[in-house]
């Protein structure tokens, strides 16, 4: 049953992966492309039974809603603080991201126990690094994908290796 639920899982989110939109830019694509692969990548790291998975998915899927309606919040707030401002906007900006930050890890305190009642502590501990390597991953993934194809410096290409030799 675990590879049943992890097989339908991985078939999500390929064929999500294939369907590419459009345009990439699509952030609402985008995110749900993301999402299904975290929860593929989740269902195996935490190796979750149907019943876990059951009782889990509903839980974690009501907490990633509502931190993503917190995050939103702060991504409004750095719109404000790219646009400048008086030194008064921009800590009353700063102050407001930093509230942000603390709801957000007040919600995810305030699931903890759902979470080891669902999984138990040991399980909720691997979701937590699960979340932090997926994180980890993300980011080095969209770090390759932005890096130039060359290495040479400021972006030009490295000499030819017939440049390389003295001439006779």
């Amino acid at each position: 049953m675990k590879k049943s639920i992890l097989l339908m899982a991985i078939a999500l989110s390929s064929t999500t992966a294939f369907a590419q939109p459009e345009r990439m830019g699509d952030k609402k694509e985008r995110r749900e492309k993301i999402e299904a692969i975290k929860v593929a990548y989740i269902t195996e790291e935490l190796d979750l039974t149907v019943e876990e998975s059951q009782k889990f998915w509903p839980v974690y899927n009501e907490l990633q809603k509502k931190e993503l309606a917190l995050r939103e919040d702060g991504f409004e707030t750095m719109k404000t603080l790219k646009d400048g401002g008086n030194d008064k906007e921009v800590e009353k900006a700063l102050y407001s991201v930093a509230d942000v930050h603390i709801a957000i890890e007040e919600l995810r305190k305030s699931y903890l126990d759902d979470f080891i009642e669902v999984l138990g502590a040991q399980k909720t501990a691997k979701l937590f690094k699960a979340e932090r390597e997926f994180g980890r991953r993300m980011m080095e993934r969209m770090q390759k994908r932005d890096r130039p194809r060359d290495n040479g410096p400021r972006g030009q290409a490295p000499p030819h290796p017939s440049q390389d030799r003295p001439m006779r």
